[in-house]
């Protein structure tokens, strides 16, 4: 009889504890408790200094002829172009010089990284931006180190003003490499799973994205993190139920869905689309685009964000999310549609320390892949200038 009370009360014990760490679990979320801890990302500073000097080279060519702008011509049209002119105009020298200059970045990329040196050249001939390009560069450089000796072999290729590069023996040399890639996390079989899975996808990935109206691939820059940080934080359970079907993982606890979207975002997302006076708000057009169809709505939220057979809400949330980020800082003048890092960086930390400013941080929480630290920006600025899963494209 004695046996029988102590193991009743052992289990109303129980009982009682599971229910103050599920209450501490709802008041830690309910009340921001659980937002990551975020540090500043070591090359804040130079994502930032790559918009400033870029912005400052656009500046100078705004009101020049079309031919002046950048071109995605190749070093001996340039140069035939040259020779017909009597006297070659400033422009199209400089235009040479940049291409001199490109062409020479691209050789050193081949003769250390030639699977990344594939990459650059596929993602050029399907006519990316020069900002793009730039950035496929520097995602490089950093990832080697601002001082090693692939940076600083790419920053002598600034210096030179005349060679002669044959770009179509560059791409013939480099276009079918095979290898190792320089961002050694996507080397790993884990990279593999997640690259399937997210393809079993795309569809519903660019139907949230049109959606939304934002780029597919900043969706799946921040999936990729989040799939990322999942595998390497619940190898176990990523290895025994995932792998094998190769499906994304459903984050379920503290955030919900393969974007692990908090409730509490997503209540915010939700309330931002119809607050008029809310600096996310995107206009009438959205306004009940996730409005919801029974009473009972948290119950809907929580369906709808983890349903494992279909990701289309998680996916659009997602992407109302970024849209929301951009749209306030757009408001405030910024254009930072086309940086994955600071999008990203934004997402993870949540509304609340998005400000718009001269000099935004690059940061978040860190993600440790072999041994490597990345913030949570980083990475997605690693992936997103990566042209790994081409079928969502660069710009």
């Amino acid at each position: 009889m004695k046996f029988i009370k102590i193991a009743f009360k052992l289990i109303v014990y129980g009982f009682a504890l599971i229910g103050v760490v599920l209450m501490a679990g709802f008041f830690a979320v309910k009340y921001n408790l659980t937002n990551v801890v975020a540090v500043v990302d070591k090359n804040s500073s130079e994502y930032q200094a790559a918009v400033n000097n870029f912005s400052y080279s656009n500046l100078q060519q705004e009101n020049k002829a079309a031919e002046l702008q950048y071109s995605n011509d190749s070093l001996a049209e340039i140069n035939r172009r040259i020779s017909q002119l009597h006297n070659s105009s400033q422009e199209l020298a400089a235009l040479k010089i940049q291409k001199i200059q490109e062409l020479c970045q691209l050789d050193v990329v081949g003769k250390m990284y030639p699977v990344n040196a594939r990459n650059i050249i596929l993602a050029r001939q399907a006519g990316i931006s020069v900002w793009s390009y730039n950035q496929m560069i520097l995602a490089l450089s950093l990832h080697a180190g601002v001082d090693s000796e692939f940076s600083n072999k790419i920053k002598a290729c600034q210096n030179l003003s005349d060679a002669d590069y044959n770009e179509t023996q560059l791409a013939d040399l480099y276009k079918e490499a095979a290898g190792a890639n320089a961002f050694t996390w996507a080397n790993a079989e884990s990279w593999d799973i997640i690259t399937a899975a997210i393809l079993k996808d795309e569809a519903v990935i660019k139907r949230a994205a049109a959606d939304a109206g934002v780029s597919p691939r900043l969706i799946v820059s921040i999936l990729v993190v989040e799939q990322l940080r999942l595998y390497n934080t619940q190898r176990e359970f990523y290895e025994k139920f995932f792998k094998p079907l190769q499906i994304l993982a459903n984050a379920n606890k503290m955030a919900w869905g393969v974007m692990a979207i908090k409730e509490a975002t997503a209540i915010d997302i939700e309330n931002n689309l119809k607050n008029k006076n809310s600096s996310f708000y995107l206009g009438p057009n959205y306004e009940n685009v996730l409005n919801f169809s029974t009473g009972d709505i948290a119950k809907d939220r929580y369906n709808r964000l983890t349903n494992p057979k279909d990701h289309y809400y998680s996916y659009f949330y997602g992407a109302l999310l970024i849209k929301q980020i951009i749209t306030q800082w757009e408001n405030k003048g910024y254009n930072i549609a086309n940086r994955p890092e600071l999008i990203a960086t934004l997402f993870n930390i949540g509304f609340m320390k998005s400000s718009p400013k001269d000099n935004p941080q690059v940061g978040g929480s860190i993600i440790t892949l072999d041994d490597i630290d990345y913030t949570f920006g980083s990475l997605s600025h690693e992936f997103y200038y990566s042209n790994l899963i081409p079928q969502f494209l660069l710009n």
